[in-house]
């Protein structure tokens, strides 16, 4: 099957809906937007060997890949990256877009994605890549709607997603105010284990916040909370406290450190990929949103773990009420480069 058609194969698969007035197959994909509604893009891509390894059993690779020596980017020595499906690679592709999209408030409406073939991917491995990027668009109902194929040394999938949100609901990064509350949502760190592509999109608890109270400020935990905090701090031009023991440490993080607390905090700072989002929240709007979100997101912890404090854009930690040197870490989070 080459390339055109396996278009032609996508075209029959995939469903657009009648919102989506041109869709795959022309040169660029036309989309209806409500009156009063902004457009909200965003991008990210996986890449073979830093994202995911493939695995290289049965017939779905024309040519046995490589066996890679990869370790996850912040594997301790010795721990592999689990090779994953082409189902689970999929999902993920999208699920990180998702994620973006729920620390902004918006409500995803489509996407298109570019796919990198090397020559050891078969038709019957893109197939099952889209068979597992297609379920969760379906339940999330986000519409594929265009793309691109290019040939490359190794796989890559890079989404371009689009969403919509009220003028007056979108959360950015750049509005954290001094007094604010910090907060996460789930657990952090150990994502090596499975989370980094099963993990759940925020979007409900995204929009849920965005419409029904205001953040003055959010992010997706991608990189990392100490990183991913610090661009909140710098964008907004604020400081912050945060209280070590609030920290919500994830099981995983805990069974990969062997039952070293210490080094399982450092995991949850740092880790990265856990797809948990962090915000700053008006003190006067806190106890209202843990009564609400306890209803709400029964099964999704909602953590206070600091304040606002400062103009300059620092972390500063406490540990019981006291201020404690900051933490031993090796990185403050993932960078590309």
């Amino acid at each position: 099957m080459n390339e055109f058609s396996f278009i032609e194969y996508l075209k029959k698969t995939i469903r657009v809906p009648n919102r989506i007035p041109v869709g795959i197959g022309d040169d660029a994909a036309v989309l209806n937007i409500e009156k009063g509604k902004q457009l909200v893009v965003s991008t990210d891509a996986i890449v073979e060997n830093v994202d995911f390894i493939l695995k290289t059993s049965g017939r779905c690779l024309s040519l046995p890949a490589k066996r890679s020596n990869l370790r996850d980017r912040h594997a301790p020595k010795g721990l592999a990256m689990t090779a994953l499906s082409p189902e689970k690679i999929g999902r993920k592709a999208l699920a990180i877009n998702l994620s973006d999209m729920a620390a902004m408030g918006a409500k995803p409406t489509a996407f298109v994605i570019t796919i990198g073939k090397p020559s050891y991917i078969t038709s019957r491995w893109l197939a099952r890549f889209y068979k597992g990027l297609l379920k969760l668009a379906k339940q999330y109902r986000v519409s594929c709607v265009g793309g691109d194929f290019s040939r490359s040394k190794e796989f890559f999938a890079n989404v371009t997603i689009l969403g919509e949100v009220s003028s007056h609901h979108v959360v950015t990064r750049s509005g954290a105010m001094v007094g604010d509350w910090i907060a996460v949502t789930g657990t952090l760190g150990g994502s090596l284990l499975h989370h980094h592509y099963d993990f759940t999109p925020r979007i409900s608890e995204g929009l849920f916040l965005a419409q029904h109270f205001t953040p003055t400020a959010m992010i997706d935990i991608s990189d990392g909370l100490c990183q991913d905090l610090s661009h909140i701090l710098k964008a907004s031009g604020v400081g912050a406290r945060l209280d070590l023991e609030r920290i919500p440490v994830s099981a995983d993080s805990k069974k990969m450190s062997h039952g070293n607390a210490k080094k399982a905090l450092t995991r949850a700072l740092s880790d990265g990929e856990d797809f948990e989002l962090l915000m700053t929240v008006p003190p006067w709007q806190k106890m209202m949103l843990e009564k609400s979100w306890k209803k709400k997101f029964p099964s999704t912890p909602l953590t206070w773990i600091g304040k606002i404090e400062g103009k300059k854009p620092l972390i500063h930690w406490h540990f019981n009420q006291q201020p404690v040197p900051g933490p031993q870490l090796s990185q403050k989070g993932y960078a590309h480069f």
